[in-house]
């Protein structure tokens, strides 16, 4: 069943709702999926909050009401495999803000955290998460077409890898690992250690792995990229 008749299903559960809040809901719900798409991620509804951000604060209010009610109905009827929701922005609480595009072309820049550099370009330029790049095989990375394969238990990706990603790719084919020590993958605690090295090198200490991800969607919007792709 798609996602979209279910919200018909959901507003047949909601008891005691007038005419008028049963089409604000179904409004509401349509915009979201619009924007999302049938593959609800924490990318999905990334992008999503970051589409809310110019509106007032009672209109982010009610749609993210609105979207945790269906998400949640959604985990009950077996239709996501996570409980995912939506929080309104700390920041949005006091003032709305539009997400700021920050300039990070010193990141390209030689660093004494060379690998805490590659993990911030994989995650700036692809929107990758830390847990698929440390997972990343080289045998999973082909060169010559310019893509990556992301596996994952129940489906697998594929990721272009830009061009100005190449050569700094190419040193470590001959690997097991993107990232590994004697043929292990290094830990998750790791990665974050050297990325936080990394963009502390680089005078932006209040960067994550989290906030390099939403910079890497601002990008993709700025450029006009179909959201339902950003979200693949």
């Amino acid at each position: 069943m798609q996602m979209r008749d279910r919200i018909s299903d959901f507003l047949e559960e909601k008891q005691g709702l007038s005419a008028n809040s049963k089409q604000s809901y179904k409004y509401d719900l349509e915009q979201f999926l619009d924007i999302v798409g049938e593959r609800i991620s924490e990318t999905s509804l990334k992008i999503y909050q970051a589409q809310l951000a110019n509106l007032k604060i009672s209109a982010q209010k009610r749609k993210i009401s609105a979207c945790n009610q269906f998400l949640y109905f959604l985990y009950q009827k077996g239709e996501v495999d996570s409980f995912y929701r939506l929080e309104l922005a700390k920041q949005a609480e006091k003032k709305t803000e539009k997400p700021e595009i920050l300039d990070l072309a010193s990141f390209w820049q030689e660093s004494d955290y060379s690998e805490g550099r590659l993990l911030a370009l994989l995650i700036l330029e692809m929107g990758l998460l830390p847990s698929e790049i440390l997972a990343l095989k080289v045998e999973d990375i082909n060169l010559d077409f310019q893509v990556l394969r992301i596996k994952k238990v129940s489906q697998q990706r594929i990721v272009t890898i830009p061009t100005t990603l190449l050569s700094e790719l190419e040193p470590l084919m001959g690997q097991t690992y993107l990232f590994e020590r004697t043929g292990k993958a290094y830990s998750r605690q790791w990665a974050f250690r050297q990325l936080e090295s990394f963009v502390k090198e680089k005078g932006f200490p209040a960067l994550s792995a989290q906030a390099l991800r939403e910079q890497f969607i601002l990008r993709q919007i700025e450029k006009k990229v179909d959201l339902y792709e950003i979200a693949k």
